[in-house]
């Protein structure tokens, strides 16, 4: 197990002048909605702390000249470059032009969950020949040793949990180290990046745990199925009082109000007396210290039944506005096949809780997967209209494979697995059961874009994509005046018309999409379906979105005009202090 000695520095890594170490953020999946990346934010706090020099630089996809100029002025001695499945091309493309400008003097590792579980395998990957070393698992105290090691002109094989490449060209690599037991004792992680952007991000981000006690084969985050290297606890969480002293800090310095808990289930450990002792603890310390905040989760459904609304009404008054739910499956047989916990009554149960409180609940959920029936797509489709509706996205979602998860070895081991996927490290490599299921989930997927199709790029984002996001502002936008005024009578009816007019036009909504799905299944099971059927949807569908959004927002403009005169001031529900009430 680690010590925590590791984390203090063996070498001054200012002296004699201070090692420059660059870590690049590509701006792609989540990022693109609110860039800031922990776990670079993590490594440069810990690295500071040891004396380097260390640039936390963003790079927009296709866009990422002045990032590459920025780093060639850095000149660096170590780039650090985070490794996900959404980032593998964008990565990759980067990392070539990046190697291009700055020649073979600075060593460019990799990290993050691809890293993790490809490991030697992407050292020796075509088109990977600029990485010169990857980290495996948990990054702080690997980059901390090799830092030193470069620095001090040391001996990389003394570097745990890295794989690296010789001279000769030959691959390396050192054991994996366990990760982090005691999380209180790691630095905040460095800010940069909020502070690049004034500290107005959509939503700021929290870790306050590692590891899962969860198992889907889908995932490779780490957790109980499909840890690399001797593993640490497969769970372990930072205490209420240190978390709570993070969000007081970031409040207080750039008076943020939203934060986002990136935790795989915030009721870790396994959703029991000691997770939600720990959950209610976290909202005890908030509301004590009168912290006017908004927060977003991720929780399992089978872990909360009507026995919990009270330790769920007290995480709603402490600033709970959002969960994320791993739904996946409107049927119990997908449920099984992904290791899930949960049963779809668990799953129905879950969403009426949270909308009862009035917390917007988003779905986790696999649409279609390489062993997909007809029964089980039509019973996907059937939970997803009686539950979200208005959202097309989630019908439409397709399995994706990330390096390490479970399923890829189960698929490899079915000889339904793409030879290349190790190479290509395409999300979507892979072959169903049933080719009509198969043309039907390619299909939908068309409707946004043909190359989203295929390797779920897209060229401009849809107006589907867009509501979906804008569902959640819409949710927002009204729960906050809502908590902000509980006893004002006027404005709770304000709102209510709002919502009843909101419903409407998403009952609409959800007919349409509910058509959409049915017509194309019913082709795809009868071997007529083609993409130029499911291209016909595109038009009218991106219309229907973009007229729904542009109707709504004239109705948040004359519900909003009807709360100013009532004296509230709706502007003010994105500041970190309650709405103000206006004077007559």
């Amino acid at each position: 197990m680690m010590e925590w000695s590791d984390l203090t520095p063996r070498i001054e890594l200012s002296r004699p002048r201070p090692l420059r170490v660059a870590l690049p953020v590509l701006l792609c999946g989540d990022l693109v909605d609110s860039p800031e990346h922990l776990g670079p934010a993590y490594i440069a706090a810990v690295l500071r702390a040891a004396g380097a020099e260390v640039a936390i630089i963003e790079a927009e996809l296709d866009r990422d000249d002045d990032a590459l100029a920025e780093i060639i002025a850095l000149r660096p001695d170590i780039v650090g470059i985070g490794l996900t499945t959404v980032a593998v091309e964008p990565a990759r493309r980067f990392g070539a032009r990046l190697r291009a400008a700055l020649g073979p003097a600075p060593l460019i590792v990799g990290g993050g969950a691809v890293a993790t579980h490809l490991g030697a395998t992407l050292l020796t990957n075509s088109g990977w020949q600029f990485l010169d070393a990857v980290v495996r698992g948990e990054g702080e105290i690997p980059m901390l040793r090799l830092a030193e090691t470069v620095h001090g002109g040391g001996d990389l094989g003394a570097v745990p949990s890295l794989c690296w490449r010789r001279a000769d060209g030959t691959i390396a690599e050192t054991a994996i180290q366990r990760g982090a037991s005691d999380l209180d004792r790691l630095p905040f992680p460095a800010r940069d990046q909020l502070a690049r952007h004034g500290g107005r991000l959509p939503y700021v981000r929290l870790s306050t745990s590692r590891g899962c006690t969860g198992r889907c084969a889908f995932c490779n985050a780490p957790h109980s199925r499909n840890g690399v290297g001797p593993a640490a606890k497969p769970w372990r969480g930072a205490s209420p009082r240190r978390i709570v002293d993070e969000i007081a800090a970031l409040v207080g310095r750039f008076g943020c109000n939203t934060f986002d808990f990136i935790d795989s289930t915030f009721e870790d450990p396994g959703g029991g007396e000691i997770g939600k002792a720990r959950v209610r603890a976290i909202a005890e310390e908030i509301i004590a210290r009168n912290l006017r905040i908004y927060f977003n989760v991720f929780m399992q459904a089978q872990n909360w039944s009507a026995a919990d609304q009270p330790l769920l009404e007290l995480l709603w008054r402490a600033g709970l506005e959002k969960v994320c739910v791993g739904i996946e499956s409107g049927n119990d047989a997908d449920l099984e096949r992904w290791h899930k916990r949960s049963r779809l009554a668990d799953n129905t149960r879950i969403i009426a809780l949270l909308r009862r409180l009035g917390v917007h609940v988003a779905f986790g959920f696999i649409a279609f997967h390489p062993w997909s029936s007809f029964d089980t797509v039509r019973a996907n489709h059937a939970f997803l209209r009686d539950h979200v509706g208005h959202n097309l996205r989630r019908f439409t979602v397709r399995l994706e494979l990330y390096p390490g998860a479970e399923v890829v070895e189960t698929l490899a081991s079915a000889g339904m697995l793409s030879p290349d996927f190790h190479q290509t490290l395409n999300p979507y490599a892979y072959r169903y059961r049933d080719e009509r299921i198969q043309r039907l989930a390619s299909c939908l997927s068309a409707i946004f874009d043909e190359e989203y199709s295929h390797n779920s790029t897209l060229r401009e984002v849809p107006a589907v994509f867009r509501f979906e996001t804008y569902d959640i502002v819409l949710h927002n936008f009204i729960s906050r005046i809502a908590r902000a005024y509980p006893g004002d009578g006027v404005a709770g009816d304000i709102l209510a018309g709002f919502r009843t007019e909101l419903a409407a036009i998403k009952h609409e909504m959800a007919r349409h999409n509910f058509a959409l799905v049915c017509e194309l299944t019913d082709r795809a099971e009868t071997g007529r379906l083609e993409v130029a059927d499911a291209r016909r949807w595109a038009a009218p569908t991106q219309r229907l979105f973009l007229d729904r959004i542009e109707q709504i927002e004239r109705l948040k403009m004359r519900y909003g005009l009807r709360l100013r005169r009532h004296g509230i001031d709706v502007a003010a529900i994105a500041a970190a202090s309650q709405p103000a009430r206006i004077s007559a």
